[in-house]
């Protein structure tokens, strides 16, 4: 066989040989310039605060089992640096902070040695307003006279977690009624245009019970129509109060405390002496108000005769009780900053301290600790009278009720007075062992003995009235669990306790 032979036919042979290896190198060629697999969709949550850490995960393999390293883009223009190199199929994490609200598609790629992946499928991230910072806020014009809006320094909302709802009166005659987003529900307009001046008091239904300057008290339907209206007789500027019954409870300026049937029908009333000071709802079903007298009454909520009487002094009372079930007692305080503990049982006296003048309603955080302003300054007392600490603020004003959390922060509105300072009014926010927390300045409003208490929802939110809007501001945490961690026990303002 010539060599010519030979060679002819161990060709196929040596491409067979060859194909295989052949296929090798490009196999190997191929896979040395490819990226690595696209990054799973970033892990984590949904929702985030402005100026606060958000944290994300997310992985992926490489096809030749090379190492890999991250980066993310987090949808405001800005991305990470590439992370280190790194083993693949290990969840890789990074954090960002983000400097405005809004929503943000956080995306994810990895690279290789030689190239980077595509993108990732988004995660939509919405961030919203950090503690501290205004969430929303809205304002009401005069419907006689669009150029002039309304002061809601006077006014505390009323919320119905429950049912999605924030209400709030306003001097040009309206009840204004927004989803907690701020979304417009309704307007409630009473024909006169006279000033709401009590805060809204919600019932378990989502009736919103409110006084108004024409010496009525209205009934409001969910749905922002009137249920009933009733005479008082005279203005009330107290909040009215709610039994588990239904039964309602409000004093007038001038005299009275009224029980009211739930159709609106009248029950009784007491002569009292009448004034600001809002009744409250002991665990019992006893109503106790406190009248511009300097008389705290305890009433039998059946037929309004008195259970028992304590004189705190001879200053009027403007501010609200505060009932703390625990220790049985109720707590009061006139308008010269006499504080008392009162037994609830008999009227009896546990101790007195001194707050200083123009004090506020006060209130009961975790351990019993009670809150109080006076004198310009947020005052803590431990349950037996002594003082625990005072905090003051840089502009010193009125000192509102205040608020307390869950994470044990108070929240108090102060309101430095127009005449004198040309400082906005701002919302507080105190540690638990005095120190300041942050402050939010909001609006200037109008100086007055009697001014909006913040109120907390279940999801951090605060909100007050303040200047020429009302604020919906975020904080830290639900409310505290106490009997009274707010003005009026509560968020729906029942006044009520033992809910």
């Amino acid at each position: 066989m010539s060599k010519c032979s030979m060679e002819e036919k161990m060709k196929p042979k040596r491409i067979a040989l060859a194909a295989p290896a052949l296929i090798l190198v490009l196999v190997w060629l191929v896979g040395c310039g490819s990226p690595p697999n696209v990054p799973d969709k970033p892990r984590g949550a949904h929702t985030g605060l402005k100026g606060s850490p958000y944290a994300c995960t997310t992985q992926t393999t490489d096809p030749n089992g090379g190492q890999v390293a991250y980066q993310f883009d987090w949808g405001d223009n800005s991305q990470s640096a590439w992370s280190q190199m790194m083993d693949g199929d290990i969840p890789y994490a990074d954090t960002h902070v983000w400097t405005e609200t809004g929503l943000f598609d956080v995306k994810a790629r990895a690279k290789n040695s030689k190239k980077a992946s595509d993108w990732s499928e988004p995660l939509s991230v919405t961030i919203n307003p950090g503690e501290g910072q205004v969430r929303w806020s809205f304002a009401f014009t005069d419907p006689e006279d669009p150029e002039d809006s309304a002061d809601f320094s006077l006014n505390t909302f009323g919320l119905d977690i429950g049912g999605d709802a924030a209400y709030i009166g306003c001097e040009y005659g309206a009840v204004i009624a927004h989803k907690l987003d701020r979304t417009l529900r309704w307007k409630f307009l009473n024909q006169e245009g006279d000033e709401f001046t009590t805060a809204p008091t919600i019932g378990d239904d989502g009736t919103v019970y409110i006084g108004c300057a024409n010496d009525t008290l209205y009934a409001i339907n969910p749905s922002g129509t009137r249920k009933w209206a009733v005479d008082l007789g005279d203005e009330a500027f107290a909040t009215a109060a709610l039994a588990s019954n239904g039964k309602i409870y409000i004093q007038t300026e001038a005299d009275s405390l009224l029980a009211i049937n739930p159709d609106g029908s009248r029950l009784w009333s007491y002569l009292t002496g009448g004034g600001s000071s809002s009744p409250v709802i002991g665990p019992d079903g006893t109503v106790y108000a406190a009248s511009q007298d300097g008389m705290l009454y305890a009433l039998d909520p059946e037929n309004g005769t008195q259970k028992w009487v304590y004189p705190l002094g001879s200053s009027e009372i403007i501010a609200s009780p505060a009932i703390n079930t625990n220790l049985n007692v109720i707590y009061i305080t006139d308008d010269d900053g006499q504080f008392a503990s009162v037994n609830l049982n008999d009227g009896s006296e546990n101790w007195t301290a001194s707050v200083g003048e123009t004090p506020s309603s006060p209130v009961i955080g975790t351990g019993s600790t009670i809150y109080i302003g006076g004198g310009g300054t947020l005052l803590a007392f431990n349950p037996n009278g002594d003082l625990k600490w005072t905090w003051t603020p840089l502009f010193q004003g009125t000192v509102s009720s205040p608020a307390v959390s869950s994470a044990g922060i108070i929240y108090v509105l102060v309101t430095t007075g127009k005449k004198d300072f040309e400082e906005p009014d701002s919302l507080y926010a105190v540690n638990s062992d005095g120190t300041r927390r942050w402050a939010c300045a909001i609006g200037e409003g109008y100086y007055d003995d009697i001014m909006s208490s913040p109120k907390l929802d279940d999801n951090g939110n605060i909100y007050i009235g303040s200047g020429l809007a009302a604020w919906c501001i975020r904080g830290l945490g639900g409310p505290a669990q106490s009997s009274w961690p707010m003005f009026q026990a509560d968020a729906r303002n029942t006044g009520r306790a033992g809910n």
